[in-house]
């Protein structure tokens, strides 16, 4: 069975209200103070976004290292506090990439107090092309009737889809951070792991970050959340709904990240374009003079 993390408004909620929690697993202070980010943190104090981390700091294979403060990926605006907005706005983003679909922003409309401070968003939503595999979570969560087989086998046809029938999507991503030229971006989905996970996953390589970097950025989604106490609400809620018990182990799939996920999207970039480089060259139009470009602007 296939399933899809992008149909189920109370799953959406639920991530929204996760995100509060989510930095005191990780070990992260709460704070309103502009000043807050005079040492660079990898995972930002922000907890009412979920998953809410920064790209710098990772050293690439020819001795460089991105750039603090200028890439930032997260889950959803749904559940912005006003207090926070003060810590947001200090990061100066210049334009926020939204991945995901129209009814996921009308469901959980982003959240902005300064308008001052206001980045430009961008829409580009994934998943529009991977109907066939996302259309099935809604009836499995709304009937109770998956596994934590099933999921985990959804969440490995979207990576192996996604790269593919999304490139369009991810070559208008790299287009606005190149024309973005060094000025802070954001870009994020509803939990900030899975379509902003492959996004980040395919620019870090653009940046000459290793594969072994690339892929613990990937993992650290998983520290950012209380799988275990999240999975057994979620289950108690789609328990109650669907009128059949279902499994907390079931649910864990839905808010955690595997390794195989992200080696799935590689693999199938590099059977379908022999390389990783290839495909940024010939899928999302990254030439060697735009890819130097990029370089220019977020690495140090």
């Amino acid at each position: 069975m296939r399933v899809n993390q992008f149909l189920i408004p109370v799953l959406v909620s639920i991530l929204a209200v996760v995100g509060m929690a989510s930095h005191a697993a990780a070990g992260n202070t709460p704070t309103a103070e502009a000043d807050s980010f005079a040492v660079p943190e990898r995972i930002l104090p922000i907890q009412s976004v979920m998953n809410f981390r920064d790209l710098g700091g990772y050293a690439t294979t020819d001795g460089r290292t991105t750039k603090w403060r200028t890439v930032f990926r997260s889950g959803n605006f749904a559940r912005l506090s006003p207090k926070e907005q003060m810590t947001l706005s200090a990061l100066n983003l210049y334009q926020v990439m939204d991945l995901r679909s129209a009814g996921e922003r009308e469901r959980a409309p982003s959240l902005w107090y300064d308008d001052t401070h206001r980045p430009e968003t961008v829409l580009l939503p994934i998943g529009g092309s991977t109907a066939d595999w996302s259309s099935s979570l809604s009836q499995a969560l709304q009937t109770g009737d998956f596994t934590s087989m099933d999921m985990h086998a959804s969440f490995m046809s979207m990576y192996s889809t996604v790269p593919l029938s999304n490139a369009a999507e991810y070559a208008a991503l790299f287009a606005n951070i190149l024309a973005s030229d060094g000025r802070p971006v954001l870009i994020h989905c509803t939990a900030g792991k899975d379509r902003t996970g492959i996004a980040a996953a395919l620019l870090l390589a653009a940046l000459n970050v290793p594969r072994e970097t690339i892929m613990q950025d990937f993992m650290l989604s998983n520290s950012t959340i209380d799988a275990e106490r999240v999975a057994k609400m979620l289950a108690i809620i789609f328990s109650r709904e669907s009128g059949k018990q279902v499994d907390p182990a079931a649910i864990k799939p839905l808010l955690t990240v595997q390794p195989e996920y992200l080696e799935t999207a590689f693999a199938v970039i590099e059977n379908e374009y022999g390389s990783v480089d290839n495909y940024l060259r010939e899928a999302l139009g990254l030439t060697a003079a735009k890819r130097k470009q990029l370089q220019q602007l977020l690495l140090d």
